[in-house]
């Protein structure tokens, strides 16, 4: 007769539970860590990439222009810069009644006003004479005074064309 040793094994100890509110304070709490720091980090990331609105405006519209965050004025900043004159042309209602009345003080835009300046002067466009009133009405109007130098010369040309 043989006799085996039988070793008797223990049920494992089952973990301590973490209570509900607990683990559910916790994770909120590193959720909320984590989006402050995210968002921090992020921001003066995304600031120290972004060039400023009157560098762009000093470069002539060069290869990038920033996003603004409001889809209608980079819209209307690709129009200014970037965009065919002939559209510009197409959208002349659209971009100076939205750019007098809600984007006065962007430079990057009256670079569109400046292009459609030399359209109206230069070239035979459709409703010319319009074109050239609305121009002098949103230089009057909104113009800030830092560029409105440049276009105190084109008001009397622009007056002028018939």
């Amino acid at each position: 007769m043989r006799i085996d040793p039988v070793f008797l094994v223990a049920p494992k100890p089952a973990p301590k539970a973490v209570p509900t509110r607990r683990a559910f304070l916790m994770a909120g709490g590193a959720f909320a860590f984590g989006s402050m720091i995210g968002g921090a980090c992020g921001y003066s990331l995304g600031v120290a990439q972004g060039a400023p609105v009157e560098a762009t405006a000093e470069k002539g519209g060069g290869e990038e222009l920033g996003s603004s965050g409001d889809a209608q004025l980079d819209e209307l900043r690709r129009l200014a810069v970037k965009a065919p004159i002939e559209e510009l042309i197409q959208k002349k209602l659209e971009f100076l009644g939205t750019m007098s009345d809600s984007y006065r003080d962007d430079l990057v835009l009256w670079q569109g006003v400046e292009r459609l300046c030399t359209a109206a002067l230069e070239q035979s466009i459709p409703d010319r004479r319009l074109t050239s009133r609305l121009l002098i009405q949103a230089i009057e109007r909104a113009c800030p005074a830092s560029i409105r130098p440049r276009f105190e010369k084109k008001i009397p040309e622009l007056r002028s064309v018939k």
